[in-house]
């Protein structure tokens, strides 16, 4: 074999080698990225369909569908995503509307709702995941479903305030004589713009500027936080009264939905950066916006996932984490999980804009 020959021949078993490992490279990163999602079903998707929230006594509740189902068509895992729609439109619809039962309770014969009052954000989720899943997997049904679900939320959970339009959390209990009582966690910001392009209303647009008009005044301690749940009456925004005046498992999905829609302001992401920064970078689950002081437990995995996801917004130069959740801890609970596979998802669809 002459030199040229012999070259030619090494440089070819090079490039194979070169296109074996990227091959294995993408092969093991989707496998990586399956495993986490394989772990999440088999920890808490019950045979039937429903995705079981492990620290609630085993409910299932709109919320969890909801997240179930973004996650399901994230994943390209089509048979997954049928069977909790399947089982979520059978048990969770309401008769008389195309919103759901937020609480699904084991006990009893075989299960049922026992408060067929709604939750908007798994209203919200839901519609979201039906969009996304329509237009991936080009089914009309689908698209037609998330587009009845939008309009019933449009239609019937806003209202107008001094502070722009409101989204109440659920259909009853949140109209109050001294005002209206909001969860901030409930502006799914990225599912907005997504949701106007099959219910094409302004309302949309209005209720994302609202959630930034409120997220900049809502601010409450030194710690300067949004709590788990507003009142906003007239002019005035307070802590609502009956609820614990913290920030915690709920607000805390407020700087996901940020991330995730590539929205706000460095400054709009710097109390949360700072909260994460406690106790020597080992941030609690919860802080009192009465007296500042801390909680005792520390954050989840999936909370951390959040405070990864948020590090570098606003830098110069900002490195969105290629996995804020890198991996599953084996005691994982169903609400801690689902943060760290949203912060996940988030991180991807953000590199993937930034492309």
């Amino acid at each position: 074999m002459t030199v040229l020959k012999m070259q030619s021949a090494i440089n070819s078993i090079s490039w194979f080698a070169l296109i074996v490992c990227a091959a294995v490279w993408v092969t093991q990163t989707a496998r990586g990225q399956d495993a986490t999602w394989n772990t999440y079903k088999s920890k808490f998707l019950a045979p039937e369909g429903r995705i079981v929230d492990t620290g609630n006594g085993g409910i299932s509740h709109s919320e969890g569908q909801g997240y179930g189902m973004l996650l399901a068509e994230a994943a390209d895992d089509r048979p997954t995503f049928e069977l909790l729609w399947q089982w979520t439109s059978k048990n969770l619809q309401r008769p008389d509307d195309h919103l759901f039962g937020w609480r699904w309770r084991p006990a009893g014969q075989g299960g049922k709702v026992d408060d067929w009052n709604n939750a908007t954000d798994g209203d919200l989720l839901i519609a979201w995941a039906l969009m996304r899943a329509g237009q991936h997997w080009q089914n009309q049904s689908w698209l037609d479903a998330a587009k009845l679900i939008a309009h019933d939320v449009r239609t019937k959970l806003t209202r107008k305030s001094n502070y722009g339009l409101l989204l109440l959390p659920a259909l009853n209990g949140f109209v109050k004589p001294n005002g209206l009582i909001v969860n901030l966690s409930y502006w799914i910001f990225p599912a907005f713009p997504a949701l106007r392009k099959i219910d094409d209303s302004i309302v949309w647009d209005r209720l994302r500027a609202s959630g930034l008009h409120l997220l900049t005044k809502a601010r409450f301690s030194s710690w300067q936080l949004p709590p788990d749940w507003l009142l906003v009456g007239g002019a005035k925004l307070s802590i609502a009264p009956g609820f614990k005046p913290t920030y915690a498992y709920d607000a805390v999905r407020i700087p996901l939905y940020l991330a995730w829609a590539g929205i706000g302001s460095s400054s709009d992401f710097e109390s949360f950066r700072r909260f994460a920064s406690a106790n020597n970078n080992q941030p609690p689950a919860s802080v009192s916006l009465d007296t500042g002081e801390l909680g005792k437990d520390k954050a989840s995995p999936g909370m951390l996932a959040i405070y990864s996801l948020i590090a570098g917004i606003g830098d110069e130069n900002p490195k969105t984490p290629d996995s804020p959740y890198a991996q599953m801890p084996p005691d994982e609970n169903y609400f801690s999980a689902s943060l760290g596979l949203l912060s996940n998802l988030a991180a991807k669809e953000r590199r993937n804009r930034a492309q």
